[in-house]
């Protein structure tokens, strides 16, 4: 599933040091509190139990962050994968203020682990979203509706404006949001773990949860080599390990996308060093990192393998956009599995068995994970009930297959509007 250079299976790999593999479980231990799953929800959740004095396990079933949490673009900013006007629309004006104000505490707590832990896992600030179709007036009227009701400001940029940053003809007006940065994902995620683990949290990777059974008052989550008995299990496991908990694995959905990396450039292309996408709904999304490499990504589908030759496909993606760039050598190309739900809002909660649930993060996940470890961390030491604010946004079954096969219908579909709308500008 992953192509690259140096022996690395992505950018992010070949630019950390990850050190020795923590040791997997063996034998019987007792916790307060279980996490199953390494990635960002599942580590963040740990280091705030950890934080509140509770004794945490967590178990990871290959390395920390090893999926999306390791992989994805970088970019942490507030929202949601599903639109918050769409979110309104399902909870009213107040409840969906009160879930975006959530969202917001997530990347301002990003933001201050990285200034209080490694301030050299932050690389660039700013966040430019570009149409690539002629404005109606409806990006400009989203930019007063967000100041208006949710306190959110961002800058509306003419077409001029826009590609001063981005020289492309592609592209028209834009939005740029200074609250938003980029940073590098992998290196925030061990960052986590260190800090978990010196907060007492017990981190053990590759092992596998294999079951979790109820016996009386306590949970016991059994791997191949050992079980850990604990009064509460939570599930952080997005769409890699859907089986461990029927409840909220039913109801995601895998949606790959794809990222390369170029060699080092030389460029007057991308002219700015905040993060950069578009508004198409499969858009491209990218960034300028170390050594004047562009990061790039996009091309969202239900197919979970690697298509061939992706480091050209996403090549040719680059070009279409600045053919300027001449013929740029990709170092690294990778696939990610993002875990979305139908109605594309996390799933964070706990079942009828009692059971605690944070997953489903789409491609919004960086800010969302972050508000999701806090808000359990909370419920299960505090009992705090501010969790109960995602009830509307429960877990429902996705269909399986035949909901994968709905979904990519839906991408074709919406690629064909992008394509008929970018027509039109030209």
């Amino acid at each position: 599933m992953i192509q690259s250079v140096n022996n690395f299976s992505t950018w992010y790999e070949a630019t950390t040091n990850r050190g020795a593999a923590r040791a997997p479980l063996r034998g019987v231990v007792k916790a307060e509190v279980c996490v199953i799953g390494g990635g960002l929800a599942g580590l963040t959740t740990a280091l705030e139990l950890a934080r509140r004095k509770k004794r945490v396990v967590l178990l990871e079933a290959k390395r920390l962050a090893w999926g999306a949490s390791g992989r994805n673009g970088g970019f942490v900013s507030n929202g949601f994968a599903e639109g918050i006007e769409n979110v309104q629309k399902r909870v009213g004006l107040e409840a969906a203020r009160a879930l975006y104000s959530l969202s917001k505490h997530g990347s301002e707590y990003v933001r201050r682990e990285i200034e209080s832990g490694d301030s050299s896992i932050r690389m660039g600030d700013g966040w430019m979203v570009a149409l690539r179709h002629r404005d109606n007036g409806d990006l400009k009227s989203y930019c007063e509706m967000m100041a208006r009701d949710y306190d959110e400001k961002f800058q509306f940029l003419d077409a001029e404006q826009t590609r001063e940053k981005m020289n492309s003809m592609r592209y028209f007006e834009s939005k740029f949001d200074a609250s938003a940065f980029h940073f590098h994902p992998l290196r925030y995620s061990l960052m986590l773990a260190r800090k978990a683990e010196k907060s007492g949290a017990v981190l053990h990777e590759n092992t596998q949860a294999h079951t979790v059974q109820k016996q009386g008052n306590e949970w016991r989550v059994r791997s191949s080599e050992g079980e850990v008995i604990t009064q509460h299990v939570v599930h952080c496991v997005s769409s890699l390990d859907r089986n461990i908990h029927k409840v909220s694995g039913r109801a995601v959905l895998p949606v790959a996308t794809y990222v390369a990396v170029t060699e080092p450039l030389r460029q007057d292309a991308v002219r700015t060093s905040a993060a950069i996408s578009d508004t198409r709904r499969a858009g491209n999304y990218y960034r300028l990192i170390n050594e004047g490499r562009l990061l790039w990504g996009g091309r969202i589908t239900t197919k979970v393998s690697e298509p061939a030759r992706l480091a050209s496909q996403m090549k040719g993606d680059m070009l279409a956009i600045y053919p300027q760039l001449g013929n740029p050598h990709i170092d690294y190309s990778w696939a990610g599995l993002m875990g979305y739900a139908l109605h594309k809002m996390p799933l964070i909660g706990r079942d009828r068995h009692g059971q605690w649930f944070a997953t489903a993060f789409g491609g919004h996940g960086m800010n969302t994970t972050a508000m999701a470890g806090q808000l359990l961390a909370r419920a299960i030491a505090d009992g705090d009930d501010e969790y109960r604010r995602f009830a509307p946004f429960a877990p429902l079954w996705a269909g399986g297959q035949l909901g994968r096969v709905g979904v990519q219908a839906s991408y074709w579909w919406m690629q064909l509007r992008d394509r008929i709308d970018e027509a039109r500008s030209r």
